[in-house]
């Protein structure tokens, strides 16, 4: 475990090395559906299309065994890792101090030089909470156009900048750094 600073709020950067022992790979398919309906009177009428759509849901649990001999199972979502038994797999994660888990956020496995990391994750991490306090304009400058410009430039802003962090963490390598 090594403590980074991100936004100036302290995480612990975890990690788990060594060889895979097994892997177990699902696929689950969700489907959502809405609309249809409608009415009839006097032989006239509609009827309101139907719309139906599918996600899928990879799970990968894979069991990696580190160099002092504890298996480790690591059970992903939406990771879509390529390993089979042997490869050398390393997993991280972030917790922030006080907590007591977090998302990985990278996946490496070096053996078929693939890195992998959680977009999402290391983006939400690098936001900053202070451009939240502009969501309190609208009600301070009674909803005026001035007052909803602000709120979309501070969230814009806030994006913009946990984007920015995540790419310039990514290119760093602090991640994937020995522990």
């Amino acid at each position: 475990m090594r403590e980074i600073m991100i936004n100036g709020r302290p995480f612990e950067l975890h990690a788990v090395q060594g060889t895979v022992a097994g892997t177990n790979k699902q696929l689950e398919t969700r489907v959502h559906g809405g609309g249809g309906g409608g009415y009839t009177s006097g032989g006239s009428g509609f009827t309101n299309p139907v719309h139906i759509s599918s996600t899928t849901v990879t799970h990968d649990q894979i069991y990696v065994v580190d160099a002092a001999g504890r298996e480790h199972a690591l059970r992903l979502q939406n990771w879509n890792v390529a390993c089979r038994e042997g490869h050398d797999l390393t997993a991280v994660w972030l917790i922030r101090r006080g907590k007591n888990s977090g998302p990985y956020v990278a996946i490496r496995n070096a053996t078929i030089d693939e890195t992998k990391y959680d977009d999402k994750a290391l983006a939400k991490v690098h936001r900053p909470l202070w451009p939240l306090a502009a969501l309190a304009a609208p009600i301070l400058l009674k909803f005026s156009g001035l007052s909803l410009l602000l709120v979309v430039a501070a969230l814009v802003f806030r994006w913009y900048v946990g984007n920015r962090g995540r790419d310039a963490l990514k290119a760093s390598g602090v991640l994937l750094a020995p522990i």
